[in-house]
This record gives structure tokens, sequence and C-alpha cells, in this order.
């Protein structure tokens, strides 16, 4: 008989066993759900599904680049606890999949991919704990772009950056990717949501205008009530004035969160896009930052 894609999704809830055991189960015990069960418990393929609803804020993320430095891959694989996260077999399991998604275009977003998800139902059941491949990407640059990553050593954070470049590749590829690692360690270091500002949905935008209005009319009325506590005059502020504060947190708001506002680590003094503009000087090309991906494990 031909098993249905609902019967296997219903197997799958009750067993977290994998996309092809759960075919093949069911072919076995010719569609009956409990015997199917059954089989795949015998084979001890059953058995996740009973921590499916576990949180899972441990993990690790692993980046590769191609011989050839045109290609790299980005993945988070989350887990259950710290003690699986540092065990080899994951470890490994990360690297060897990230190695894996710079030449199989199948594997370009893995945490979508049933063949990934397969490998690593295998690595849990040993663990014996829920794990998930949260988010992956590949970049693959061209003739007018570098990419570089930085992973932190404990392999709980890292990032990959992108460099536009409409000078000489080549002569300049070396300083392209090490500016990509450094605004990767930037990124890592400073949590970045955005490349720039205009990428900024406006209703992000609008709900932190309207926090920060709310903060600074409860200050001004903390204020106000403190004068009269103390018999000390009040002079609010002028609309135009508060105005202006508000402007200046959307504005701090920005440099926050968008990577090309940020101060930059290495010399607090600059941005980042003036950093970037500077190597644009200096290669006699305009240098630019196409994108980036930060993963914090356990953090959006």
């Amino acid at each position: 008989m031909a098993i249905t894609s609902e019967q296997v999704r219903d197997l799958r809830a009750q067993t977290g066993a994998g996309i092809m055991d759960c075919k093949s189960a069911l072919n076995e015990s010719a569609g009956d759900l409990a015997k199917a069960v059954e089989l795949l418990r015998k084979k001890g393929l059953a058995g996740l599904a009973k921590r499916a609803g576990r949180t899972m804020k441990e993990g690790v993320v692993v980046a590769k680049t191609s011989a050839d430095g045109k290609t790299c891959s980005f993945i988070e694989i989350n887990c259950e606890t710290d003690f699986v996260a540092k065990n080899p077999a994951v470890i490994n399991f990360a690297g060897t999949l990230a190695q894996d998604m710079l030449t199989d275009a199948a594997l370009a977003n893995p945490a979508e991919s049933a063949a990934a998800k397969e490998r690593l139902q295998a690595i849990a059941i040993t663990m014996g704990e829920n794990m998930q491949i949260r988010r992956g990407v590949v970049y693959s640059t061209g003739t007018d772009s570098a990419a570089n990553y930085y992973v932190h050593s404990d392999n709980r954070k890292g990032a990959l950056v992108e460099i536009g470049f409409d000078g000489n590749l080549a002569a300049a590829r070396p300083e392209l990717e090490a500016l990509a690692k450094e605004l990767a360690m930037q990124s890592v270091a400073m949590s970045p949501k955005f490349l720039r500002r205009e990428e900024v949905d406006a209703d992000v935008v609008a709900k932190e205008r309207e926090i920060y209005r709310a903060k600074m009319i409860k200050d001004e009325e903390d204020a106000k009530a403190k004068a009269a506590e103390f018999g000390k005059p009040y002079k609010a502020k002028p609309p135009e004035a508060m105005e202006k504060m508000l402007e200046g947190r959307v504005n701090k708001y920005f440099q926050e969160s968008c990577l090309l506002e940020q101060a930059s680590i290495r010399d607090s003094k600059v941005t980042v896009a003036q950093v970037v503009k500077n190597l644009s000087a200096k290669l006699g090309g305009n240098v630019t930052v196409k994108r980036f991906h930060c993963y914090l494990v356990g953090i959006e």
C-alpha cells in the first residue's frame, strides 16, 4: 500500500524518528501506526518525541571556507545541554555538515533540508537529546566580492561577512578578507541586528520612538514631582527640545543596532562605515559591506 505524507508526519510526531525510518517502518507494518511505533522502538529509533518540549538553548556554531576561498558556509546546531554541545561527535558532525554545504546546493539552507535533518537525527538518538539545525547559510562570492568569518573559541558565537569591491579583486582580496573577519568579530562583540538603518522596518522604528517618548514623558513627570517635593521651581522642557532629544535617542538606537553605524571595536573614535571608507581610499576602489549573518547560540 502507498504510505502518505500524513502517516509519516504522525509517526514522526509520536517517535521523533527520521523520515526514511518512519517510511520504512510504515511499509513494514503495512501502514499500521501502532506496529510502526513498535518497530521503531525495537530498533532504538523512537524516544526523542517525549523530549520535544525541552528547550534547546545550548549548541555550536561552525563555519567553513572552500579551498579557493570563494565559498563560505555557516551553521548553528542546537541541543539541550552544554555537555552534549561539547561532545566531539556533535562538533565533528557540525563541521562535516558545514563542509558539505560548500559543494551541495541542496544543503544551502540546512535547516530546511530533509537530508540534513536525517543526519542530525542519528546523532540526536545517540546523544539521547533533542537537537535541531537552527539555521545556516552559504555565501558564494563572485568576481566582485570576498567573504570571511570569525567563530569564537567557545564555538557558541560567530559571524560571516561579505565585502564587495569594484576594483582589482585579486590584488585586494587579502585586505578585503581581513576587513570581513574584523567586521565578523565586530558583529560577535556588538550584536548588530541590521546592516544599515535603511533596512530597519518602519514599524520597528515607530515602536522604538514610542518607547523613548513614553520614557521622556515619565522622566519629565518624575522631575516635576521631585521639584514639588523639595519646593523647587520646575521648568518644563519646550516641545522642540523634547523632539530633538527624541531624535537623538532614535539615532542612538541606529548606532547600536546597525553594523555600519557602530563604533569600530578597533578604534572607537570612528564608525564601521568610516573604516570601510578608509579602506576604499587605500585600495583605490569602492568597498562595500554587502551582507552579514551573526549567530549567537540561544539568542535570536
